[in-house]
């Protein structure tokens, strides 16, 4: 698949101490990133349910700026 089809998506799961990680991948959607992410992290593919969330750079950048505090709208 050309790279210009694909979306960067960041993947965050846990360890079984609660430790919090993220993974970059590049996909076509995020069914897809989930399933690269398994790939290149053997322990999600042990403990797929220690996923949290996957979002795009476009939603994870909304979502740190909205909780930045900065009043949206005005």
């Amino acid at each position: 698949m050309p790279l210009t089809q694909q979306k960067h998506y960041t993947v965050g799961y846990h360890d079984t101490q609660k430790h919090h990680y993220e993974i970059g991948v590049y996909a076509v959607d995020a069914y897809e990133a989930i399933k690269q992410s398994k790939e290149d992290v053997p322990e999600l593919k042990e403990h797929p349910h220690s996923i949290d969330y996957c979002c795009t750079e476009e939603v994870n950048n909304i979502s740190r700026f909205m909780s930045s505090g900065i009043p949206m709208g005005h």
